[in-house]
Order: structure tokens, then C-alpha cells, then sequence
């Protein structure tokens, strides 16, 4: 799954654009955002400024794929 696919499920899913963030600009504060690190991608929910949710996938695909799974909860 790349961005624009991630984009098109989560509206077909009916999921706000502002619960997630997916190309590291703005602020963080309460949604789900994610980053690459190191060679991974960091996925993590912020909350007050802090990470409540903060993993590491290989691949953006596996990252985003979990980050819309979770968002369809």
C-alpha cells in the first residue's frame, strides 16, 4: 500500500483526514502519524504531545497498512 492507496481507503472507509497524518508536516496532536526512521517507519499516535502508540515497520506499506487497520477500529 503506498499513500495515495492509504488516502483512498480511508475515505472509502469514511475515516477524517485529520485523525491521521501521513506526510510529516503539522503538528501532531492527537492522530496517528507516521515517519521514516532510520531505514523503518515509525508509526505512532500522538497525544498531548507525547506517544502513546510508537512502532516500527520495515516497509511504508506494512506501516500504512496497520495504520488504517487500526483506524478502522
Amino acid at each position: 500500500m503506498n499513500k495515495k492507496e492509504f488516502i483512498k481507503a480511508a475515505k472509502k472507509k469514511g475515516i477524517p483526514d485529520f485523525l491521521y497524518n501521513i506526510d510529516g508536516k503539522g503538528r501532531d496532536d492527537e492522530r496517528f502519524c507516521i515517519v521514516p526512521d532510520n531505514g523503518k517507519w515509525n508509526v505512532y499516535y500522538a497525544e498531548r504531545g507525547c506517544k502513546t502508540t510508537d512502532l516500527y515497520f520495515d516497509t511504508e506499506s506494512e506501516a500504512l497498512e496497520y495504520m488504517l487497520k487500526e483506524l478502522s477500529e
